[in-house]
């Protein structure tokens, strides 16, 4: 009865709620150039390479030699038209494995799903689309992959729908299992080799962590969760977690931040942050999705920011903290509106 009770309040005024803390500052602002040069030339670097795929209005933008990509850059590759179905998509998930995007398509009440992803452009269709009153999708936000169990988690309102198995649901599926939560899920993430699932909650500034997730079910049992006034929380919504169980956390109030806690797997309470990222130099505006190169020296965090219209890349982020620049900065005239999700693949 709970549970039903639960879904009945899920109406549109949640809807717009979450689509405007995820959303806000979609007119993207002037672009600012480096060193007041307006066209400044990137620098190849030799053995660059990966693919970076970018959500701009209704298009998915992928952009090869992402380990390199900087300002003005052409992406080598656009999906979009009305084939597509894609309608205000939110965050990406890439499957590495299978060469697989999943799209959080917001404005369909739906998840897109393109195989061979790396090969695909112009008005292709999904593979697959998630879709209809069993599944319980209404405005889904984001996802994660249990590549174990071979179950997606998606991010929808106050609830997690988790859909089984991964590599075959499709059309009007019912989830296997739904979690549901007292207030809006901005942002997940999951570590599959603790079984632990991240939660961000912007409204009341905290981190849940979902132990055990592969058996949560219901209402949400947090085994842990990080939050107080030494965390430095400020409308946490993005996460990514780096090769050292190290939790990062886009904030997207102010002070604008990305603030980094040790032992993830662990961590609880009012945990004091072992680096922040804030200030002017970072040009951080409005963090949304985070993506981690885990192989590149030290790490590179790349950071999708739609009120700084660009893709912040902030480099050896293992060592760094403070006012730090990014990198590089990614840029391009194709930016055309809603840069609201990237994806990162380092295997192509």
């Amino acid at each position: 009865m709970r549970q039903r009770t639960t879904r009945g309040i899920l109406n549109c005024c949640a809807i717009w709620a979450l689509l405007a803390v995820l959303c806000a500052g979609c007119v993207i602002s002037p672009r600012r150039t480096i060193n007041n040069n307006p066209s400044p030339t990137p620098t190849p670097v030799p053995g660059a390479g990966g693919q970076l795929y970018v959500t701009s209005g209704n298009s998915i933008l992928r952009f090869s030699n992402a380990e390199a990509a900087s300002t003005n850059s052409t992406p080598d590759a656009t999906i979009t038209g009305n084939l597509t179905q894609l309608n205000a998509p939110q965050r990406l998930l890439i499957d590495t494995n299978n060469d697989r995007l999943y799209v959080a398509n917001t404005g369909g009440s739906s998840i897109l799903v393109f195989d061979q992803v790396s090969t695909l452009t112009g008005n292709a269709p999904p593979t697959r689309v998630i879709f209809g009153s069993n599944t319980q999708l209404l405005a889904p936000v984001d996802m994660a992959l249990d590549t174990v169990n071979d179950q997606l988690y998606v991010a929808d309102r106050i609830q997690i729908v988790v859909f089984s198995p991964a590599s075959l649901v499709n059309q009007n599926a019912s989830p296997s299992r739904t979690i549901v939560f007292t207030a809006l899920v901005t942002g997940m993430l999951l570590d599959t080799s603790h079984d632990q699932l991240f939660v961000s909650d912007t409204t009341d500034n905290l981190v849940q962590v979902l132990g055990s997730a592969s058996l949560q079910n219901l209402i949400a049992q947090p085994t842990a969760i990080i939050s107080g006034p030494s965390t430095q929380l400020s409308g946490p919504s993005g996460l990514a977690l780096d090769g050292n169980n190290r939790l990062f956390v886009g904030n997207t109030t102010i002070p604008i931040s990305i603030t980094v806690y040790p032992n993830a797997a662990t961590a609880t309470s009012d945990v004091v942050p072992v680096a922040v990222f804030s200030g002017s130099n970072t040009r951080l505006a409005l963090p949304g999705q985070l993506a981690l190169n885990n192989g590149a020296n030290n790490g590179e965090l790349y950071v999708s920011d739609n009120s700084a219209g660009a893709i912040l890349v902030f480099a050896g982020v293992s060592t760094l903290s403070g006012n730090i620049a990014p990198a590089r900065t990614i840029t391009s005239s194709a930016f055309t509106s809603a840069l609201r999700g990237i994806a990162l693949d380092t295997t192509r």
